[in-house]
């Protein structure tokens, strides 16, 4: 699917914030997932063009974008819960991605939010365990075995784009 379309980029931090702002608590884990999934889709649906700037690497438990982890790291482990916190600028991720973003950029995340919004963190971890950007990734290495292998988003791009397919 070759579309194009005009795209702007967000900080993957602004983007974490609004998923937990739009869905609530939830486990570092499964936005991890949600990031990995909005950007997965985003890439597919907009001809290539990253929603952000950051790369995800091929974690034992899927794939996980190092500057939220790094974030998070000290106030949750990846199993454990994190809740959007207001900054003090008291901006809502919502209004800083409505005038950042397209309509239809923002539409598309929120229909990939919508589709994956009642998964758990575990469930969405063995989803990605089943897609071949992660598993290219991660090609030779035992299941258990740490990695920091780079996602490549071309091939997040062409994966996601055979989900639109079907």
């Amino acid at each position: 699917m070759e579309i194009s379309r005009n795209t702007a980029k967000i900080d993957v931090v602004i983007l974490a914030e609004y998923i937990l702002h739009k869905l609530g608590e939830m486990s570092h884990l499964k936005l991890q997932k949600l990031i990995y999934m909005v950007e997965g889709y985003h890439l597919a649906y907009f001809g290539g063009a990253s929603l952000i700037n950051e790369d995800f690497q091929a974690w034992t438990h899927g794939p996980v974008c190092r500057k939220v982890f790094d974030i998070l790291k000290d106030k949750s482990i990846l199993y454990g819960d994190v809740r959007y916190t207001q900054n003090n600028s008291k901006t809502l991720p919502s209004d800083i991605l409505h005038k950042s973003l397209s309509s239809e950029q923002i539409e598309l995340i929120d229909e990939v939010l919508n589709l994956y919004k009642d998964e758990s963190g575990v469930a969405l971890e063995s989803i990605t365990h089943k897609q071949s950007p992660w598993i290219n990734a991660r090609k030779g290495l035992p299941y258990y075995a740490k990695c920091e292998n780079v996602i490549s988003k071309v091939e997040m791009r062409e994966y996601f784009n055979t989900l639109f397919e079907q």
